[in-house]
């Protein structure tokens, strides 16, 4: 019999290979059907739906982790995602900034 510890890091590595097949088979070409239609012509919404997509995954990764007794590696990949979810927002907030500044310039 396994110990319990080899059993939760088994149980992880099962997780991440189904979430790794589940993204390639279904999340990918969903994304790749919803781009063919004019929602993505508003500004906004990619944005929006990747980064509700990467925040969900991120809690079901931090949930996980944390059931297994991995609470620090749980904030730590939840912290990492917030930080690249804030990247990809960069240049739309560099944009609203600069529009601001024209607004507010005398």
């Amino acid at each position: 019999m396994a110990s319990p510890s080899l059993h939760r890091l088994i149980t992880i590595v099962f997780f991440f290979i189904l979430c790794s097949f589940l993204m390639m088979r279904v999340v990918l070409p969903f994304w790749q059907k919803l781009r063919s239609f004019y929602l993505f012509d508003l500004p906004y919404l990619p944005l929006i739906l990747g980064s509700s997509l990467l925040y969900l995954c991120s809690i079901i990764v931090t949930n996980l982790l944390e059931e297994n007794d991995y609470e620090s590696i749980a904030f730590i990949s939840h912290l990492a995602i917030k930080i690249w979810i804030a990247t990809l927002w960069l240049d739309k907030l560099s944009e609203l900034l600069k529009q601001w500044e024209k607004l507010l310039a005398p």
